[in-house]
């Protein structure tokens, strides 16, 4: 019967690294692609969005960390194991959507505040409004797949991940509507 539990609890854990990973590999590619279509592209919107995609990159690290150690056995100063720090996962995930959150916020508030002074914005390029299209259907689907794995594994903190890809999703959307209509 403990063998048995133990299997499961090993193939769990082998599924969240799985699907964290894939999703690692996707937010590394994505977060590279926006911030060299927002530097070429001259959008500090896309600029914004890449940095988002880097703390869904951040957020699959910590994901991978604290799955591994909420995987270990009971012992004596855990006597029902350590599955709590999967539940501090999912806390730290979403203390850091609400960062990322108010730094895009912040970036928005700022350049509409220097435009409003006089200041100028520079009109981004074609390759911006592709990588926030790109990011969205992308993201989406990577959000789909998440969830669907989460819930199948039991994993409240890939589905949190999984809730940061949507948010990237939703994101990318108001970036893209943001870069064309100022192309």
């Amino acid at each position: 019967m403990e063998q048995a539990l133990d299997k499961q609890n090993t193939e769990r854990e082998k599924g969240i690294y799985r699907v964290t990973v894939m999703g690692s590999i996707v937010n590394f590619l994505l977060l590279v692609f926006k911030f060299f279509a927002a530097f070429f592209g001259h959008s500090a919107a896309m600029l914004a969005d890449a940095v988002h995609s880097l703390s869904d990159f951040v957020t699959d690290i910590i994901v991978i960390l604290f799955v591994r150690i909420s995987a270990k056995p009971e012992d004596e100063s855990h006597d029902y194991g350590h599955g709590k720090y999967e539940t501090l996962a999912t806390a730290i995930i979403g203390i850091l959507l609400l960062f990322v959150g108010f730094g895009i916020l912040w970036s928005g508030v700022s350049s509409i505040y220097r435009f409003l002074q006089g200041g100028s914005l520079q009109e981004p390029g074609i390759l911006a409004l592709a990588a926030a299209l790109i990011s969205i259907v992308s993201k989406e689907v990577l959000y789909r797949y998440t969830v669907f794995k989460g819930k199948k594994l039991n994993s409240q903190a890939v589905i949190a991940n999984a809730w940061h890809h949507r948010s990237d999703a939703l994101s990318s959307i108001g970036t893209a509507i943001g870069i064309g209509g100022a192309i």
